[in-house]
């Protein structure tokens, strides 16, 4: 996730934190009186140890993930939560039940050691207080208990939501399934908002439009996987290709970017692929450099490639966990073609709601 700096690794899994994140410690030393009830250095390790909670509880969704045979890419802290990124989605619904279960349940397990430690101390839990005037121990157990009843919603993006799905999936298609648990979830997000601007809560409203616009893009990202289907990498891939040669320069680059259509150009030595200059790298090194730069210099060296089988699917997932816009394909070290954002989003718009087979077989 692009803003955020790794920290560590849990379970060989990177930790990161989002820019925002070490914004709201700032906030929180400087004001937390005002917005949790205690500031300073108490407010930032209250907050930690809250996120503390928010990572065991991403965890868990990662450690039953892995069990699965799905790769976890990493966690991530911001300011609303935790996120922790796969590379693939269930393949099963009671997969998906299992693994977005697994955080609420993880949370409620802690929630039930602090009571225990607490009521041990003699310092009483207190749910509708928040305030660590309670008793620390009081508190997180308070937060983690909400933790988990708040990811029990059933909508987007919470755990409530994909457990909901998986459980409409046993019966329906995925497409279906996503889309009913998307209206109930955005039907709830609606009853949120309105209740926030009833009550004057504005942490309500906030809540409520997370919630609608992530049920939203679910929705999209389902979409689009169903349009592509069975679809393989050869179907939609550039493979009438330019490429660069390390020594060539920016303005060599540029001079393609602009008269073809093709944005972004493997780099070859010889036959062999050693990077990819995308547009982004182009338009900066141009006008910070100039055009005499070499491609050898703004070259990404380390990016992920796919054959032309890998299913469509499986690169666009590739593209959104690694943040890369392209993607080249290779047939036993031979590159074949590349695979971009704009290439996918023509398959899906010529295919969407209609068979492309021939396309396929075309190809073959």
């Amino acid at each position: 996730m692009k803003w955020s700096l790794k920290i560590g690794s849990i379970l060989g899994i990177p930790l990161n934190v989002h820019i925002t994140f070490i914004l709201l410690l700032i906030l929180i030393y400087f004001a937390g009186g005002s917005v949790i009830g205690v500031g300073g250095i108490q407010g930032v390790i209250f907050v930690a140890l809250v996120f503390a909670s928010v990572v065991f509880h991403e965890l868990s969704h990662s450690v039953v993930a892995r069990h699965y045979g799905i790769k976890v890419e990493d966690i991530t802290l911001l300011p609303i939560g935790g996120v922790a990124r796969m590379a693939d989605t269930p393949e099963k619904p009671v997969q998906e039940i299992i693994i977005a279960a697994a955080g609420p349940a993880a949370s409620l397990f802690l929630a039930f050691i602090l009571w225990f430690v607490a009521d041990f101390f003699g310092s009483g839990v207190t749910i509708s207080d928040l305030s660590v005037q309670g008793g620390l121990l009081a508190e997180l157990t308070a937060v983690n208990f909400i933790l988990a009843v708040f990811n029990l919603l059933p909508a987007f993006p919470m755990d409530g939501g994909r457990i909901l799905r998986g459980f409409i999936g046993l019966y329906l298609s995925p497409y279906r399934a996503t889309k009913i648990a998307v209206g109930i979830g955005q039907v709830l997000a609606i009853v949120m908002f309105f209740g926030g601007i009833l009550s004057g809560n504005f942490f309500m409203i906030l809540i409520a439009l997370f919630v609608y616009l992530g049920a939203e893009a679910e929705e999209r990202q389902m979409g689009i996987m169903v349009a592509l289907g069975g679809a393989q990498a050869q179907s939609a891939m550039i493979s009438e290709l330019h490429t660069l040669s390390p020594q060539q320069t920016v303005g060599d680059a540029a001079i393609r970017f602009c008269t073809g259509f093709q944005s972004d150009f493997p780099v070859m030595d010889d036959r062999r692929l050693i990077g990819l200059v995308t547009r982004e790298a182009i338009v900066e090194t141009l006008h910070q450099k100039g055009p005499t730069a070499l491609v050898s210099e703004i070259m990404v060296r380390d990016f992920p490639t796919a054959n032309e089988q890998t299913p469509l699917t499986d690169v666009l997932q590739k593209m959104q966990s690694t943040g890369s816009k392209a993607v080249p394909i290779l047939n036993q070290g031979e590159l074949k073609g590349l695979i971009t954002l704009e290439q996918i989003g023509r398959y899906n718009m010529l295919c969407s709601g209609y068979s492309c087979d021939f396309m396929q077989a075309e190809k073959t």
